[in-house]
């Protein structure tokens, strides 16, 4: 049974078994559990709605936002099912709500599995130039990989999450936008509507959305979608690649065997063997600059500015 199919079935029986549990034994526990289980929807972490509908996991009625979070919910494994009606449980015992820290953004689902590396050249807090203070601090948030010029400027980043976020995002979209490969949503094949289109920073990664659901079904199997940019991607800049040799060894493409590739910041960087993509992932801002000026200098994926903007300014 497809699990459209799976949600709407729930939504029309839950009366029924609701009527005869009541028949049966009012005030029951099987009466009792038919009540979902949580406030906060397990994908969206919006209220639940009872229009939406509810699945059961286990003996547990889960409730969502809308029918495509439910959707999301049913293509999870068993076990991160699990995780989420333990976690659900155990908020309701200590009087707490299943939710993110206060002041804190979104976790991003799956981050740990998938992020690019930090793509930006200075600090996001000093604004100094990675490197100019000796080896960048590199820490992950979420699975989401940060680099600043020092151990000092990490609290002063911590010290208000949402707000260091925010501008570290906002040079990343400027940066990527005019990288990017597709006039449609990753998601859906909709056109992407430039007044309602939807950009938000996944992994250090720019993607773009038509609309608030598309995001919630993103965020369900995030690398599924990152796969589908990153073949874009490549696709759209491989034919006109503007270097010949390694972006990183110098070596003629070719030279070694097939070009190996990768995708960071919306860049494809070609390579004359795969030694060589453990140094980019390593040092990318350096090897970014490089592919960079090779494009522009075929006049293509010029910024607007002298120069993208840096998240220290």
């Amino acid at each position: 049974m497809r699990p459209t199919t799976l949600i709407a079935c729930l939504c029309l029986a839950a009366p029924a078994a609701l009527a005869a549990d009541r028949h049966h034994n009012s005030g029951s526990e099987a009466l009792r559990a038919a009540e979902p289980v949580n406030t906060m929807c397990p994908v969206s972490k919006e209220p639940i709605a009872p229009s939406a509908g509810t699945a059961e996991h286990k003996g547990r009625t889960i409730g969502f936002c809308c029918p495509g979070c439910g959707r999301a919910f049913l293509a999870w494994d068993e076990s991160r099912k699990d995780e989420f009606v333990a976690e659900t449980l155990a908020g309701h015992a200590s009087g707490t709500k299943h939710a993110g820290h206060a002041g804190e953004p979104p976790a991003q689902e799956g981050a740990e599995a998938w992020t690019d590396p930090y793509p930006l050249d200075t600090c996001p807090i000093s604004g100094q130039k990675l490197g100019s203070m000796g080896d960048p601090v590199v820490k992950k948030y979420d699975g989401r990989e940060v680099r600043f010029c020092c151990a000092a400027c990490i609290d002063a980043f911590e010290a208000d999450l949402v707000a260091s976020w925010k501008k570290v995002d906002e040079a990343m979209i400027e940066d990527q936008l005019r990288y990017y490969p597709m006039d449609v949503c990753v998601v859906s094949g909709e056109p992407l509507v430039e007044d309602t289109a939807k950009n938000i920073v996944y992994g250090n990664r720019l993607v773009r959305l038509c609309g608030q659901a598309c995001e919630r079904e993103f965020t369900a199997d995030p690398k599924k979608f990152i796969d589908k940019l990153d073949k874009a991607t490549a696709d759209a800049q491989r034919r006109d690649y503007p270097l010949d040799t390694c972006v990183v060894a110098g070596a003629k493409l070719g030279s070694m065997g097939e070009p190996t590739e990768m995708v960071i910041a919306g860049r494809l960087l070609r390579f004359c063997c795969a030694g060589c993509e453990p140094r980019a992932k390593a040092e990318p801002s350096g090897f970014i600059a490089e592919i960079d000026k090779a494009w522009q200098a075929k006049g293509r994926f010029i910024p607007d500015a002298d120069e993208p903007r840096e998240a220290g300014r």
